[in-house]
């Protein structure tokens, strides 16, 4: 009986993982490389998915001067059990030097600073690229990786750019494809969003930043989004007045935060809590920039505090006085101050939109006109008017937009006139001065979707129909006079002559002479084509035919030909 009770006391000891793992450091920290390195054998046989155990493993066997299988074991757990375990790279990069391919360690030693630049290794790394460049000429890997890190920058940074720019739809391209490959992407949506607000989808733009919230939904600039969107659609009062009680309490911990929750209260009317939010972050933010104290100044003068107003404008005019912002809106001061009336400032950092149009100087009487675009064509706010005179305003300045987007002759042009040309609410004059746009002067070529009698219907462009002139009451006349009378001739000269008219109607469309005398213009139109074919009949006998004077038809030609 004692010896069985002796026995039944004995415990089976099985060593696990972490028993190896400690027995293998004691060995390492005496020295025992080889009784180390099966220690941490028999640690990896234990937990063959730690990939710390195997990290261990390659560490011994690189002691051992057993390189090329300590960079197989750093090669497996890489590719099978922890791909995001940045340290293998830097220490395959100590294996090949000690080989002397240091070509290869130069390459991972660059591929551990791409994943980490501020790991644990980072200052190790640092200089052993200094030994590697300096002592064994390499540089070239480092060269390529900085050109491609650049490259990276640019592309993330490139949406971004193009909203600046005013250039939505091509910013949404971008910013779709990023979403696509990262569905958690908030910060593209929440730019997504912008860019649906910014071209008029306002049902888009909403959706994308309640998407934003479910993911994130404390997400400052989605819950600002919102509110200017809600706002800006008139509905949901309710749910808006939640979303300004709610900005109103809100702490934003990082300057981007702050600036962006200031700017949508001041848009918002909110202009005690914007004053606030910029000040702190006058307060720790960087006291050199204009943007913020014009901000301020926005905020003093919205609540007609315009001695404040007037003080900030001029820590403004001091850092930034050759922009002209701070002197002009320093006038309004004065003006609002001796004539007692209400001032609403802006809190964009510009001068208003008839000043930027001419350069500082005042519109004439009759207002800029949209056409011309100039210096200011990237400016945001002049791309998202034209979206809005495009697609929303009256006859008149659905025309002048598109005078405008002609002058832009860009991509983002090109793709709001596709859309504008498949919209079935749009008149179809209209709908044919588009597809002369997007044919004549932005050279789109190929099948394009187009609402025309009533139906979707798919088009070739360049075209020849007749209609494509439909939406000026004279042009097309003037070039059915001219065909008329070749078709008896010859009907090649009918092709000939439409060529010269589109292309001086092409050339000169930004800017189209008023056409009085319709007659003027088709004789000046078929004298320039005789006379361009080689058919050459004289001024004299053409005038007489369409019945108007030789001087006339003769400056009219002239015109014509300057498009030749």
């Amino acid at each position: 009986m004692e010896g069985q009770e002796r026995e039944s006391k004995i415990v089976s000891l099985r060593p696990d993982a972490a028993f190896y793992f400690e027995r293998g450091v004691r060995f390492l920290n005496r020295h025992d490389l080889s009784r180390a390195l099966k220690s941490f054998q028999r640690a990896v046989e234990c937990e063959p998915e730690n990939a710390v155990n195997h990290c261990n493993l390659a560490g011994v066997l690189s002691e051992l001067g057993d390189f090329e299988q300590s960079n197989q074991v750093l090669q497996s757990i890489l590719t099978e059990l922890a791909p995001d375990m940045a340290e293998c790279y830097f220490y395959m990069a100590n294996n090949y030097a000690n080989l002397g391919e240091y070509e290869l360690a130069e390459a991972h030693v660059v591929k551990y600073l791409e994943i980490d630049p501020t790991g644990e290794f980072a200052t190790d790394a640092d200089e052993m690229l200094d030994v590697l460049i300096h002592e064994f000429g390499g540089g070239e890997i480092l060269r390529e990786s900085r050109l491609r890190q650049q490259e990276t920058s640019r592309d993330k940074d490139r949406p971004r750019s193009l909203l600046e720019e005013g250039k939505f739809y091509e910013a949404s391209i971008l910013l779709e494809k990023e979403i696509r490959q990262q569905p958690d992407a908030v910060a593209a949506r929440n730019n997504l969003a912008l860019a649906r607000y910014y071209l008029g989808h306002m049902d888009g733009a909403i959706l994308l930043t309640r998407q934003v919230l479910e993911i994130d939904p404390a997400n400052i600039h989605a819950l600002c989004n919102l509110a200017v969107f809600i706002r800006h659609q008139g509905q949901e009062q309710e749910e808006y007045k939640r979303l300004i009680a709610l900005l109103r309490k809100l702490t934003p911990l990082q300057f981007d935060q702050g600036y962006k929750l200031a700017t949508t209260l001041g848009i918002l009317g909110e202009h005690k809590g914007a004053y606030q939010l910029f000040n702190q972050l006058v307060q720790y933010g960087d006291r050199h920039d204009p943007t913020l104290y014009f901000a301020l100044a926005a905020a003093c003068g919205n609540m007609n505090r315009l001695k404040q107003a007037r003080q900030w404008l001029l820590e403004v005019q001091a850092l930034d006085p050759e922009s002209g912002i701070a002197t002009h809106y320093l006038q309004e001061v004065e003006r609002a101050l001796s004539s007692g009336e209400r001032l609403f400032l802006s809190y964009t950092y510009q001068l208003p939109f008839h000043l930027r149009a001419h350069s500082g100087k005042p519109a004439p009487a009759s207002g800029a006109s949209l056409t011309k675009l100039g210096a200011w064509a990237k400016d945001p706010s002049v791309r998202s008017s034209l979206y809005f005179a495009l697609f929303r305003g009256p006859r008149q300045t659905k025309r002048e937009a598109l005078q405008a987007f002609a002058l832009l002759g860009d991509v983002e042009s090109a793709h709001v006139l596709r859309e504008f040309i498949q919209d079935p609410l749009q008149p179809q004059d209209v709908i044919w001065n588009a597809l002369f746009v997007l044919q004549q002067r932005l050279s789109v070529t190929g099948s394009v979707q187009v609402f025309l009698d009533g139906a979707m219907q798919s088009v070739h462009l360049p075209m020849a129909d007749p209609r494509l002139l439909s939406w000026h009451p004279i042009l097309g006349t003037i070039l059915g006079d001219v065909q008329a009378v070749f078709a008896k001739e010859d009907v090649a000269m009918c092709d000939f002559a439409r060529g010269i008219w589109l292309g001086y109607v092409t050339d000169v469309y930004s800017d189209l002479p008023k056409i009085v005398k319709r007659n003027v213009w088709a004789a000046a139109l078929e004298y320039v084509a005789r006379r361009t074919a080689g058919r050459l009949v004289p001024q004299a006998v053409v005038a007489s035919y369409y019945d108007v004077s030789v001087s006339a038809l003769s400056k009219a030609a002239h015109a014509i030909s300057l498009t030749l």
